[in-house]
This record gives C-alpha cells, structure tokens and sequence, in this order.
C-alpha cells in the first residue's frame, strides 16, 4: 500500500513539471521570435523575427501613406494625401513592444503569461504621428471652399501705406479642434478612410469697435520713424514709418475677446540684416596697459559678443512706435571675453617687478631693436605661460624693415653677407629683456649666452638670437600677470616688467674666472676694398678676446627675509684671434716682393730723375709742357705716381719735364691822323718738338 501512496503524492508534481517542460522548450526554440498572439493594429505578427516583423510593419506604413482619405465638409469632399501631412509610424518601437511582451518579471511570472498566450491576444496600437499644423492649414484651405458665408472676426491691415478695416460678420465655421482630430484618427487606420468634419454656426465675438480701436492704433504706430539706441555697442538704428507700415499686422483672438497689433519678425530681420556686422560683436576682452612714464597699471573694461534679438528689437520697435517714437535697441548675450574685468581686477595690484637698459650703439642694429622692441611691446603673459621672443617677433627679414648688421656666424663675427646678417644686432635686445626676467625673479625656460664675450653685456646673462633658435623663453611663475613694456631712444633700449612678483627682489653672484686663455694675434691679408693697408702699416679689424668659464648664481630674497640661492648658470666663453691686416707682401712677416714709397722728383732736373728711377728698375716716360718761366726748363714740373705713393719696383712713372717758351713781343704804331691801333706779334721760335 505504502508504494501507492508515493505514486499519487508525485501525480501533482508530474502535472506541473510536464508544462513546464514544455515552457522551457517552447522559449528556447521562440527565442528572438514575437511570443504568440500578438499583433500590432489587428496585424499578426506572432511567431516573426525582429527583421520579418519590422518589414511587416512598414509594409503597413506603405499603405497608410499611400491611401488617401475623404474628408466632407458641407456636402463638398475632399482628398487628403497622408504624406502632406507628414503620416509616419515608428515601426522600431512597435515591434520592441510586440517582442518585449509575456518577458517581463521572473521565471514564474513569464511561465503563467506564456500559459495565458495560449487563449490570450495581444494587439499593440501603432504609434502613428502626423504634423497636426499641415492638418490645421488644409482644414483652413476647406473652410474658404466650402463655406460661403464663413464667420468673420474681421481685420486690421495696411495697404500701400493706408489702413483698412474689415468689420466682424456672422456666419458658419469649420470646429477646427474636432476637426483636426477626427483626420488624425481617420489616418490612423485603414478600415475607413472617410469622415465628415463638424460645421457650426457663428457669431463674432469682436465688435466693429474692437476693430476700429485697433485700427486707430495701427495709424499711430505707422505715423512716424522710430529710433532704437544701444549705448553699449555704439549703435543706433532708425526704422522709417513705411518700414514699420510692411511690418504690421493684426490677430484676433476670442478667449478673451482682443485686437493684437503685431510686427512681422521676419520683415524686421530683414532690416537688420543689413547691418548685423554693427549689431553682433565679437567679444572683447579686459587689457592691461602700463604706463612707462607713471608706472600705474591700469585694466580695460571688458564686454561680452552679441548677437541679433530679432524678437527683442521687434517688441521694443512696437513699444516705441506706439509711444515716444524712440527706445532701447536690444541685443542678445554672446560669446564670452576670455578675459573679463572681473577676472582681471581679481588678480590685485600690478606694478613695475624689474627694468633693465643697455646702449645701442650703430644705425642699422639700431633700428633692428627698435623693431623688435615694437614687436614685444605691451605683451602680456600669463600666470603658467611662456613667453618666447621668437615667437612674438617671428623671423627677422628685410620685408619687414630688417637691416644687415655684425653677427656672430661659425664662432667669428661676421658683418655682411650671410642670410643671419639680417636683423643683427637684435641679441641685444634679447640681453636687455633676459635681464629684465633675471632680476625680476621669472623662471628661466631658456637663453644662451653669446660665444664670445663682450664687455658691454654682463657675463652670462646675457643672450644670443637666432631664428627658429637661439631663443629666449620664459615662464611666469607668479599669480599675477606680466605686462611688457618697451623704451627706446637713438642710444638705449630698456625692458620693463610690471606685475607681482610676491615682493621677491632677484640679484647675482658671480663666480671667478677659470679655464682661462689668451686670444692668439693673426695677420692676414687685407681684403677689405675701404681700407688701405701699405707695407710699412697695420691695421687691427678684429679685436682679441680671451676665453674663459665663469657662472653667476641667482639669489632671491624673499619678503620674509629668507634668501634663497635658486640656480647656477656657468657658460664657457671661447677665445676669438686678434686679427692683424697687412699688405699682402708682409703676410708671411717679411717683406717679400714689396712695392717702395717712391720719393719726389718734383723741382729736380729730368736728368737727375731719370738716372735715379733707371737705376731702382723704373720705366720712364716723359712729357714734356711748355712753360713760360726759363727757370723750370729742363725740371720734373709732375709725376704719376707721385712722390710718396707705393709703387712696385720695374713699374712705369711719368716725369712731366718743362720746356721754356718765351713770350711774345709786341709793337704798336700809330699813325699821325689815324685813330685806329695796329697789333703785330712775332712768332716763338720752333721748340723741335
């Protein structure tokens, strides 16, 4: 007995484990499948895939758009094209819904609903949307054709300049409201695509002296030309009364009952297009300016961009209008300044941190720093930016007023010639503001100094040009801003600095001199064409330089007192020759092929000049001039070259030799009666020459 007790306690459990089988299997072969009996607006699509049930469904949507509708409005019918007003159904959200169903909850819950499925149908409404003011504009189109005593509210417009009024009238009305949705529901399906839309009987509610009240508004509002003004953009902008009449127009609404004189926004966007580059600005931002002569630094107000309020302008067009003839002219918040007074203002007082000056001897590097100068003026850096010279300035051509000035070239100074002639001397320039870096306590990104040394500038800090580098860089380190300024004269370049350093003040210490050497004395040939150089001369075109390391240490004293020896620079000056120019027979050192200084021979006898110069090796040629002292006869009256000059041994010289020439005699007689005078002038001898 005990066995068949068993078996008949196990038969509900059996029962409920069968179907449940069953469940499982039916899920796993269903998977990615729409559960069973569901369907979408009466279309079955139950058992389909995603893909098989979205073509289903926008196969359906073909046929929504595609089959008109017929729309009676008093006895006349009309044809609506689903696609005029936009018929759309969103065919991905319907079938997640259709697939999504009998899958909420846990495992129990999804068991009963697929239990339910068997003898229960799920149908989903389509979610279909339509562009209800298409439907509002077609029912208005209708209305006009099918009713010919329509309601009327009556109107207020302007014609050509003039007002006309038309009064209210009684009639019958298209019920816009119901109408519209009765077409929205009658597209919404395609078992009826026919319906009849509500006509009813009206009677205005505006009176003919709402009207005229309006009316005399609009003739006020169009009367005269109206200003609008906004102070802060410097801008001001009249519309004429026949602008504003193109403008106007009038609404009429009945709950409450009113007359809206309005302007067409787009009529006045038109006007102001032909000004917006007046209306929107970019946005300026706050500056800061110091003053090289007070030393105040002051700050710019600051202003955000702007932008066309064609809404605005066109309210406050009708305000004015109507009113004083004159009013604000708005305008919209644009971009934002990158810097804004506040902002500015917010980093507290600013004053002059460090300067440094130095001389600017020579014209053409004169006016190269005076350019760069101009270039770096007034540029503001920014606490954590760096500033580079190169960057600034950008690179030194004669396009840009950049002259050939000495630069040190290959370790020599070279001062015509190359490419790096142009813009030279602007180093000092680069000295000048590295100095002003140095002791105003900025952190030095990057210089480097010159190879070789001039006394002018102080060892190490000072700096080399270049394009794109050498450079000079630095990074301001502080809170506050710096603000360079740049001074110059015919003679001296200053560099200042104003900010807030934190009241730190910067000095240097330098180191002694080791690894020195002497420069080393050359004599070369001179080569310059501007400078004479003879045998027995020397003329010193470069000056000697010694080498040597040395360093300087940066030593910042801090407002509390505290001193801080923040970085050692040490730099290696090379030594640079002495450079000697002779004449090219003294290169060697001994004379060799030499010219003479030949002597005068001015005033002394051809004679004695001739055996003299045959003996040193001389050509000569002589010329002889007469003369009319008998005392220079047969005497050297000139030479080429002359006494004094170098001439090389073996040359030609002219002597010019004087040959005397006597004057002329001269008689004169005069007859008893005559008043005449007879000149007769007797004939020099014959030189024979």
């Amino acid at each position: 007995m005990k066995p068949r007790v068993v078996l008949f306690a196990l038969l509900p459990i059996a029962l409920f484990l069968l179907p449940a089988g069953v469940f499982w299997v039916d899920r796993s072969i269903a998977n990615g499948e729409v559960p069973r009996n569901v369907s979408v607006e009466g279309i079955d699509i139950s058992g389909l895939s995603y893909d098989d049930a979205l073509l289903t469904i926008q196969a359906y949507e073909r046929q929504l758009q595609t089959t008109p509708a017929i729309f009676d409005v008093k006895d006349r019918s009309f044809q609506l094209d689903p696609t005029s007003v936009g018929v759309q159904i969103d065919e991905e959200a319907a079938v997640a819904e259709a697939m999504a169903q009998r899958s909420d909850g846990g495992s129990i819950s999804r068991f009963f609903s697929w239990l339910g499925g068997f003898n229960e149908n799920v149908d989903i409404p389509l979610p279909v949307s339509v562009d209800r003011d298409a439907i509002n504009d077609q029912l208005e189109i209708w209305q006009d054709a099918a009713i010919a005593n329509p309601a009327y509210e009556g109107a207020v417009s302007v014609v050509e300049g003039e007002v006309v009024v038309e009064y209210p009238q009684a009639g019958e009305r298209l019920e816009m409201e119901p109408g519209t949705e009765i077409v929205v529901e009658t597209l919404s399906t395609l078992e009826d695509r026919m319906a009849r839309l509500p006509v009813t009987e009206h009677q205005p509610v505006v009176t003919n002296s709402d009207v005229d009240a309006a009316a005399a508004q609009v003739r006020r509002i169009i009367a005269s030309d109206v200003t609008l003004t906004n102070d802060d953009i410097d801008f001001s902008m009249t519309f004429t009364k026949e602008e504003i009449a193109r403008a106007v127009y009038t609404e009429i609404s009945t709950t409450p009952v009113k007359v809206d004189i309005l302007l067409d926004e787009a009529v006045i966007q038109d006007l102001m297009e032909a000004r917006r580059s007046e209306i929107e600005l970019p946005p300026l931002s706050a500056t800061f300016s110091a003053s090289v002569s007070s030393g105040n630094v002051t700050i710019s107000e600051s202003r955000y961009g702007t932008l066309m309020d064609v809404p605005g302008v066109t309210a406050e067009l009708l305000k004015a209008a109507a009113g004083a003839g004159t009013g604000p002219f708005p305008v919209l918040q644009g971009e934002r300044p990158s810097l804004t007074t506040e902002e500015a203002e917010a980093y507290g007082p600013l004053g002059l941190v460090s300067k440094f000056s130095t001389n600017t001897p020579g014209e053409n590097r004169v006016t190269n720093i005076h350019l760069m100068a101009d270039a770096v003026d007034e540029s503001v850096v920014f606490p954590g930016e760096i500033f580079s010279i190169n960057d600034v300035v950008g690179q030194r051509t004669e396009a840009k007023g950049y002259l050939e000035d000495c630069a040190i070239i290959g370790g020599e100074v070279v001062c015509e010639g190359h490419a790096a002639n142009v813009g030279g001397g602007v180093s000092q320039f680069a000295t000048t503001l590295y100095n002003a870096v140095f002791y105003g306590c900025y952190e030095d990104v990057e210089h480097q100094p010159h190879s070789l040394y001039f006394s002018k500038y102080p060892e190490v800090i000072e700096a080399t040009m270049g394009y794109p580098n050498p450079d000079v860089k630095f990074r301001n380190n502080t809170e506050a801003p710096v603000i360079i300024r740049t001074a110059y004269t015919s003679s001296v370049i200053t560099v200042l600095f104003y900010g807030n350093n934190g009241g730190k003040e910067c000095s240097a210490e330098w180191g002694e001199h080791t690894n020195e050497e002497e420069y080393e004395t050359v004599y070369v040939e001179n080569e310059d064409p501007e400078i004479t150089v003879n045998p027995d001369e020397e003329v010193r075109i470069q000056t000697g330089k010694d080498g040597f390391t040395t360093s300087v240490t940066r030593i910042i004293t801090h407002p509390d007192g505290t001193v801080e020896r923040e970085q050692t620079w040490t730099w290696r000056y090379r030594t640079q020759d002495e450079k000697i120019a002779v004449h090219a027979c003294m290169e060697t050192g001994e004379p060799i092929n030499c010219p003479v200084k030949i002597p005068s021979y001015v005033g002394t006898s051809y004679d004695s000049a001739f055996e003299q110069l045959a003996a040193a090796g001389y050509m000569i040629i002589k010329v002889e001039e007469s003369v009319d002292n008998e005392g220079q006869n047969g005497v050297v009256i000139g030479m080429d070259p002359g006494g004094g000059e170098w001439v090389y041994p073996g040359s030609t010289v002219t002597l010019k030799v004087g040959v005397y020439v006597a004057a002329p005699t001269t008689t004169t007689t005069t007859p008893p009666d005559a008043t005449t005078t007879t000149t007769t002038t007797t004939a020099p001898p014959d030189t024979g020459g």
